[in-house]
């Protein structure tokens, strides 16, 4: 059987089609330039148990137009990790921060203890972070977090990214304080306090 020849015109132009697709595929589509330089808060959580609902529990590392960045888990799932103070299994109580899927929610971003000191982190690490068991915390523990994930631009999907360095834990109060900084623009892992991240 014979085949039928393709026109030599047609053939460039498709190899023309070929490369451009193969030339945009390839291309490495930036994030558009960091707009805000990540800042420091202090907050302050009181346990999901044990203390008033009219006390915050759990924080949300997502701007919110509305309000604090703090949460009532009885109003809302929008958070990213809450607060709790737990007894185990050989009776020792523990101060803990909880990822949404330690909480029974849907499994999105985590938590990760390091070792490095607070000042001295400056960029967030993409992996290794837990995301649905507790996470015990002390005084002068550091924590590096990711945010729920979020759609940036050309529609890629990333976490914001965060650290945490808990500055005091009461166990009478049942609640905790801790500074946090978290980058705002999504898609960056700059932890670097009051400086623009460099364009990804």
């Amino acid at each position: 059987m014979s085949v039928r020849p393709v026109p030599l015109r047609l053939a460039a132009l498709v190899a023309t089609a070929c490369a451009a697709a193969i030339a945009a595929c390839s291309a490495t589509y930036s994030l558009p330039p960091a707009a805000s330089a990540p800042d420091t808060a202090t907050v302050t959580l009181w346990a999901l148990t044990g203390t008033p609902l009219a006390l915050p529990s759990a924080y949300s590392m997502l701007p919110s137009p509305i309000g604090p960045d703090v949460v009532f888990t009885d109003r809302t799932s929008a958070f990213d990790f809450a607060f709790d103070i737990q007894v185990d299994s050989t009776h020792d109580t523990s101060a803990v921060l909880l990822p949404r899927g330690a909480v029974g929610l849907t499994i999105d971003g985590g938590l990760q203890i390091t070792q490095q000191p607070y000042d001295s982190i400056t960029f967030a690490p993409n992996s290794g972070y837990q995301d649905s068991l507790p996470v015990k915390v002390a005084v002068g523990t550091v924590v590096l977090a990711a945010s729920r994930s979020e759609t940036c631009n050309f529609s890629y999907v990333y976490p914001l990214y965060g650290k945490i360095r808990v500055t005091a834990i009461d166990l009478v109060a049942r609640s905790v304080t801790f500074n946090i900084l978290v980058d705002p623009d999504c898609g960056y892992r700059s932890l670097k306090a009051d400086s623009l991240p460099p364009t990804q």
